[in-house]
């Protein structure tokens, strides 16, 4: 029996998918479990597999579609099995499947609807051929014949007068620019000249000069829409103290080695940053929380979310119980998620079910910054460049010192004034004396 596919639902939030790329083509063989299509989701890209062995009988839902999860994307078959009636196609796929991308012309010899009359298309044998040739829709074709019969001339005439009418060195200037000459206007008569043509770039380039259109789609599409909710429906408010990290850059040299042994990777200050946060986390758990309906919803699990930039926006993935899991752990998995993250492999769990956010802009020269809160989220920290300062010390004493500034993000309907302050002052006690996060 035919199985119809359809938009797999990849991850909790998913509501819609963009196919990238069919992996197979119509009337290739198949087999259940082997990738058959390549979906982008919100985040990521991943290959969706068969869902059962057979022949591919077809595509309704072509490459670059944004199809809603559970919508019927293609038939999977039997060689010789008919293809089963669909329930209710959306939209998209039903201008596909009538007169979309790749659709043949009307035959020349079907005999249809005519001028929504009820008769057909009469037409000599000879009138059939020259539209086939040329690609012609009998229906948009005058008769001259008897009893309203489309003759071989009507065709002709009809062909005619669908040329583009240009002077020799009009039609070689558009193919050297790359110009389309059906689409220069001129009044009925008149030949298409180079200066026409001429034109037809300079406007063409003046309105490329303007600007360019970037659809929102995929994961552009849910950044927008996700940053604009939470931009407008939490109260924000914000906290900035700065930190001296001369003990962090200390113990980061000193344990480098042994982190690298343990674990394959290069310890980071994003690492120590996590740690910090997860263990501020845990002495402060209204912070670890988001607003729902019925009241503040405090978590039991300190998940810490890193940002990661890639080329066409980011993404957010999330090391699991923080809290528990030393530097070299923190070290290996940050490693792994930014390598698949970047290799556009990540899965839904790997980004989903944060509970805290870190936001670090200082590789870009970036000194400060305020973060938006991703939602549900109560909180974000966003962490700037390392810059040599001069600063008083204790003993009233000028030095330089590696000073950094952390912004923090608060959600107001969860975290008061003095509570987020307490939690950043807290990250910056760690930061300058890490020992004590580590015993």
């Amino acid at each position: 029996m035919a199985q119809i596919v359809r938009m797999p639902k990849l991850g909790l939030t998913m509501t819609e998918g963009t196919i990238l790329r069919w992996l197979k083509k119509e009337g290739e063989e198949v087999k259940q479990g082997e990738p058959l299509l390549e979906i982008e989701t919100d985040k990521v890209n991943l290959e969706e597999e068969a869902p059962a062995s057979g022949i591919l009988k077809k595509i309704l839902a072509p490459e670059g579609s944004v199809v809603e999860v559970g919508k019927e994307i293609a038939i999977i078959g039997g060689e010789d099995e008919p293809l089963p009636e669909l329930g209710e196609v959306d939209k998209a796929n039903a201008e596909f499947e009538g007169a979309g991308a790749g659709s043949e012309p009307v035959p020349a010899e079907a005999e249809t609807a005519k001028d929504g009359i009820g008769g057909k298309v009469k037409a000599s044998p000879a009138a059939k051929r020259v539209a086939r040739e040329h690609g012609v829709d009998l229906r948009m074709v005058t008769p001259t014949g008897p009893d309203g019969r489309i003759v071989e001339k009507d065709v002709l005439a009809f062909v005619e007068s669908r040329k583009v009418r240009a002077t020799p060195v009009a039609k070689k200037t558009a193919q050297e620019k790359g110009i389309d000459l059906s689409l220069i206007e001129k009044p009925e008569g008149e030949r298409i000249t180079k200066r026409d043509v001429m034109e037809a770039v300079e406007a063409a380039s003046s309105a490329k000069q303007e600007y360019s259109v970037i659809p929102w789609t995929g994961m552009r599409k849910v950044i927008s829409e996700k940053m604009t909710k939470s931009k407008k429906e939490i109260p924000h408010f914000y906290l900035t103290l700065e930190v001296d990290m001369s003990k962090v850059l200390e113990l980061r040299e000193k344990l480098m080695p042994k982190v690298q042994e343990m674990s394959g990777t290069k310890l980071s200050i994003n690492d120590i940053l996590i740690k910090a946060a997860a263990a501020a986390l845990a002495e402060f758990p209204a912070v670890n929380s988001s607003a729902g309906e019925e009241g503040i919803l405090v978590k039991n699990r300190i998940n810490i979310g890193l940002a990661v930039a890639l080329e066409n926006g980011l993404v957010v993935p999330v090391v699991r119980d923080a809290d528990k899991k030393g530097l070299a752990r923190i070290s290996k998995e940050t490693a792994e998620l930014i390598r698949k993250a970047r290799e556009g492999k990540l899965l839904p769990d790997d980004y989903q079910g944060g509970t805290f956010t870190i936001s670090n802009l200082g590789m870009y020269d970036i000194e400060e910054f305020s973060a938006i809160i991703n939602a549900p989220e109560s909180a974000i920290l966003a962490v700037g460049k390392i810059m040599k300062k001069p600063v008083v010390t204790e003993d009233d004493e000028i030095a330089v010192r590696p000073m950094m500034k952390l912004t923090l993000s608060c959600d107001h309907r969860v975290i008061d004034g003095a509570l987020g302050a307490k939690f950043l002052r807290r990250i910056k006690q760690l930061l300058e004396d890490p020992i004590e996060m580590l015993l």
